[in-house]
């Protein structure tokens, strides 16, 4: 898989975000290889790896969450300053 950069993200987040697509991708990416999958062995190891990226996905959704939360508080604080 090659990665390029294109531009660097210019806050917490849009990297939250470019990381929630790449997990995404990564879960999908998993996922069609274990549906293709031959042996019930690969299979179960390419959907565990899918698991995990769906983990990945969940904690950093909540991470965006939280940010969201605070930016509103601070939001409120200054006034929309």
């Amino acid at each position: 898989m090659k990665i390029s950069y294109t531009s660097e993200p210019s806050s917490m987040m849009e990297i939250l975000m470019e990381a929630i697509k790449r997990e995404q991708e990564s879960y999908d990416y998993y996922y069609r290889a274990a549906l293709q999958a031959a042996k019930p062995a690969t299979r179960k190891l390419l959907l565990n790896l899918a698991d995990w990226e769906k983990g990945h996905i969940e904690e950093l959704t909540n991470h965006v969450m939280e940010l969201k939360a605070q930016m509103e508080i601070d939001r409120a604080m200054t006034g929309g300053l």
